[in-house]
């Protein structure tokens, strides 16, 4: 989710914690800050990336994510790396700088996923 703005970000975090939503469930859980047609057109922004898909339910549209968050994580992950060109290291440090800072207790969890993984080679 590297360069998805803000609000986009919003209304992804709350298409992934719920099924399928309208734009009125959605609005209701962003906030009453902003216009009912605002988080319509951030619905139908993110349909058209892909990023989400609609279906009629009656006469309104009901929205869900198209990826689960751990998939969109994923996918943005494995995009650095294929930026990173053949420096995946730096890239590799710098994340877990990261966790470590986010969870320190994740390094551990880490640990033992590499470890099985090299169990399996």
């Amino acid at each position: 989710m590297a360069r998805t703005p803000s609000l986009e970000r919003r209304v992804l975090d709350v298409l992934w914690r719920g099924d399928c939503l309208s734009v009125r469930d959605v609005h209701a859980i962003v906030g009453a800050d902003l216009a009912y047609t605002t988080i319509a057109t951030v619905l139908d922004r993110l349909h058209a990336k892909g990023q989400v898909t609609r279906h009629k339910h009656g006469v309104a549209w009901v929205y869900k994510a198209a990826r689960t968050r751990d998939e969109e994580i994923a996918s943005e992950v494995a995009k650095m790396m294929q930026r990173a060109d053949g420096a995946a290291e730096p890239l590799l440090v710098a994340f877990l700088d990261q966790v470590e800072a986010a969870d320190p207790s994740a390094l551990d969890r880490l640990e033992a996923l590499l470890n099985e993984r090299k169990a399996r080679r």
